[in-house]
């Protein structure tokens, strides 16, 4: 449960709208426990940056040419990693409830975003905006979508 709260928290982070903004940091700051986790999940991961959050350390790094975010808990523990992905790599269900009950225009799209938890699970963020206000889904693996709310899970 506590995994999935988590993962909920991470995936409003990176939807823009987090709780708390993480800081930027740099290696020195960062635990000796998490360092470790990382360079063994990430050996050939370049470009490092780091910000800490109260509940989470997130990497965001570059492994074979991809954008990448790596995110710990404090006890260097992999919570999940997470990618920006084409929005024609979502599951073909959610590309057609999405075209369908969220058509362009009025909404475009801002984001797309694979997350994968640490025991393999990969669901999909999306952003889109109409006007001023933004709305965040949350899309399974197997396609289903459903409008992401802080605390619902």
């Amino acid at each position: 449960m506590k995994k999935l709260i988590i993962a909920a928290f991470i995936a409003v982070a990176i939807t823009g709208s987090a709780f708390a903004k993480p800081t930027e940091t740099t290696t020195e700051t960062v635990s000796y426990r998490v360092l470790n986790s990382f360079k063994a999940d990430f050996a050939d991961a370049e470009n490092v940056s780091w910000k800490i959050d109260k509940d989470f350390v997130k990497a965001s790094f570059i492994l074979e040419n991809e954008k990448m975010e790596a995110f710990y808990n404090n006890d260097g523990e992999l919570i999940a990693t997470s990618k920006a992905i084409a929005f024609d790599k979502l599951p073909k269900k959610a590309l057609k409830t999405i075209t369908t009950k969220y058509p362009f225009p009025p909404y475009s799209l801002e984001e797309c975003i694979e997350l994968t938890n640490a025991d393999g699970v990969t669901n999909y963020y999306v952003n889109l905006k109409k006007g001023s206000e933004k709305l965040p889904l949350e899309i399974t693996k197997t396609g289903d979508v459903s409008e992401f709310k802080k605390g619902s899970k």
